[in-house]
């Protein structure tokens, strides 16, 4: 049942990262050098240590 609830408050939370990064413009917007052809938010890896500090409190030492 943790993980269900873990999985599910971590996808809310990238999903309002997600939004957040559209509003502040914390986009990546592609050139003639680029690999990708659409505008990509940028810093979604921020979703790990929010991730690592939600498994210290919820896991069992």
């Amino acid at each position: 049942m943790i993980y269900i609830f873990t999985f599910v408050a971590l996808t809310i939370i990238l999903l309002g990262y997600i939004k957040i990064a559209k509003t502040l413009n914390i986009v990546d917007r592609p050139n003639n050098r680029s690999s990708h052809q659409y505008v990509t938010v940028r810093g979604g890896g921020i979703i790990f240590p929010i991730a690592a500090v939600l498994w210290y409190f919820f896991m069992d030492r």
